[in-house]
């Protein structure tokens, strides 16, 4: 039966693409294959217009890729990329590959660490964007979100625009914290030709110096529209800290083999108790429960 469901989705997919716009997708995750596969189980379920969706990967060891190998066969409509030897300096020209290299003029990217919370439509989300001129499309924003995680401090909302029915707009440069920050890798639907200006000139080595060299080309984009739902549709969920570049606040509730050993029992994230959850902040802090695969 697995095999019919991953056809209808690959043949799903293909039809979508025929009748509307659809965003391809690249994900970024290391060394944790139990949050990657939550990520991709909520996104199956919840999540539509998505094209191609590529994950780029780095596996310190053969236990943490042996774990996602398990991820790649439970959503093997997924294109996986490994990292090799040299992370540092394949990272960008996998993310140059996989961005540009798939076929919508539209790009979405995650972590891993990210679980889609309610349902959502990228086809539609592009049409907005569209029609308001927008520079982006942040499926991490909301009117609930009050609370910056990174700061550890309350955020205030920007004016906004109900410019349809549960949509709003609202200018980065009158936002402050995650409102005034246009460049997150944390399901952010953008154009690849605005993307693309950036990405050539940077020199990122992980998902880290990647949003945080972007965040300083924004200055010419402040003035531009943000969109978002009423809620938002994600929610990132800081477990752990994998990666040594910044010292990133999280809730440093497992070791990256901790969430490797229950994975390997079978187990994965319990992703139900987040449906439609009114996060505070687009990082938020949750103790997951884990259930069979």
């Amino acid at each position: 039966m697995k095999i019919f469901r991953r056809l209808f989705i690959v043949v799903l997919i293909f039809v979508v693409s025929l009748q509307a716009a659809v965003a391809d997708m690249v994900v970024f995750s290391y060394n944790r294959p139990i949050q990657l596969y939550a990520f991709l189980e909520s996104a199956e379920k919840l999540m539509t217009g998505a094209g191609e969706i590529h994950v780029i990967y780095r596996a310190d060891t053969e236990e943490f890729s042996t774990g996602y190998d398990v991820v790649a066969h439970d959503f093997d409509y997924v294109i996986f990329h490994k990292q090799g030897s040299d992370p540092r300096s394949d990272f960008k020209p996998l993310t140059m590959q996989t961005t540009f290299g798939s076929p919508s003029n539209y790009i979405i990217f995650a972590v891993d660490d990210i679980i889609v919370k309610d349902f959502c439509n990228l086809s539609d989300c592009i049409d907005q964007m569209e029609q308001q001129n927008a520079y982006g499309f942040y499926l991490r924003m909301g009117r609930h979100i009050t609370w910056c995680y990174s700061w550890n401090q309350p955020q205030n909302l920007p004016p906004m625009k109900e410019v349809s029915p549960g949509l709003f707009a609202w200018k980065f440069s009158e936002g402050t914290h995650d409102w005034n920050y246009p460049h997150s890798v944390d399901m952010t639907l953008l154009r690849k030709k605005e993307v693309r200006a950036n990405f050539d000139r940077l020199s990122f080595t992980n998902p880290n110096t990647l949003e945080g060299y972007w965040a300083n080309l924004a200055n010419p984009i402040m003035n531009r529209l943000g969109l978002c739902y009423e809620k938002s549709k994600i929610v990132n969920v800081p477990l752990n800290r994998v990666q040594l570049t910044y010292s990133n606040r999280n809730m440093d509730l497992y070791t990256p083999e901790e969430l490797l050993a229950i994975f390997n029992e079978g187990k994965k994230i319990d992703i139900e108790p987040l449906f439609q959850w009114d996060n505070p902040g687009p990082h938020s802090e949750y103790e997951p429960t884990f259930i069979e695969r």
